[in-house]
């Protein structure tokens, strides 16, 4: 017999909502790229493509909701009830799910009571689930579907015709649902300073740099109906640095190496600067 009872968590609820709160406000932006590049890693594929964008089924009805998709591995639907469905894995489900532990969990789920919907296709197979917060109880958890058969299944499995065109054989697609059907979670969230591209900014602030053979895109929000958006490849910090710094140089020291870059004044930095979001220029539009 063991000699520890083990701890146990007596609200989720409560504990995810308070955990969110120590989060960054786009801290869920970070989590969910790092699980799509998790999943294009564990193929080994050398074509990783990641890409941020407006979710079409909602934008059909007039409604802009954020997306993000991959293809990467995929997951089938068991996997999905077992990896989101669990505040944390542990063992070899851990290294399976990876970052679909804990991370995006606290950062996204808090932030869209409404729910994230996961589409995910694993050997050309799709399944969808949909984790959200009960409104009626205040617990997170997947939001059961109601079947012809009178049974409420925790997956549905997904038509041929739905799949993003990104995916493949493989992939998965997470689409953020804000705190309602009709919360626009597509456009920067209140007080962001960059509104056409604060996801293409913000993730090149967070990463240095991009592993190989992974392609993230983000698309442009676009300021009004005239203006078309377009996609731009995140390359984080240090191309940039590399680029446009007038003197760089690194610093031994014990146990590690640290980097330094001297930057020209901000009003020499060109506009490709600027429009790859990892500097902030003058102008409402950045």
């Amino acid at each position: 017999m063991t000699t520890t009872l083990d701890l146990s968590v007596d609200n989720t609820g409560f504990l995810l909502d308070r955990l969110g709160q120590d989060c960054a406000p786009l801290q869920y932006i970070r989590e969910l790229t790092q699980n799509a590049i998790e999943a294009v890693r564990r193929t080994g594929r050398v074509d990783g493509l990641i890409v941020w964008d407006r979710d079409p089924a909602y934008l059909e009805n007039g409604i802009e909701k954020l997306t993000i998709t991959d293809n990467g591995d995929g997951m089938t639907g068991p996997e999905m009830v077992q990896h989101i469905n669990c505040l944390s894995s542990s063992g070899s489900a851990q290294s399976l799910a990876g970052n679909y532990g804990v991370g995006a969990k606290i950062a996204a789920a808090t932030r869209n009571h409404a729910g994230l919907i996961y589409l995910s296709w694993k050997r050309g197979e799709g399944n969808m689930i949909h984790l959200w917060r009960d409104p009626a109880t205040g617990k997170y958890g997947l939001k059961r579907f109601a079947s012809d058969d009178g049974t409420y299944p925790a997956f549905i499995s997904l038509a041929d015709d739905t799949k993003p065109e990104v995916i493949g054989e493989s992939g998965t697609r997470v689409v953020l649902l804000g705190d309602s059907e009709e919360a626009n979670t597509w456009r920067a969230p209140a007080g962001h300073r960059t509104r056409d591209r604060w996801i293409l900014k913000y993730l090149n602030m967070r990463y240095f740099s991009i592993p190989e053979g992974i392609t993230i895109r983000a698309r442009d929000v676009g300021e009004g109906a005239a203006k078309v958006p377009g996609f731009r490849t995140v390359t984080g910090q240090g191309p940039f640095l590399q680029s446009k710094a007038v003197a760089s140089g690194r610093v031994p020291l014990e146990g590690a190496v640290a980097h330094w870059w001297i930057l020209p004044e901000r009003d020499q930095l060109d506009e490709a600067a600027c429009a790859a979001g990892v500097v902030t220029c003058g102008g409402a539009r950045n």
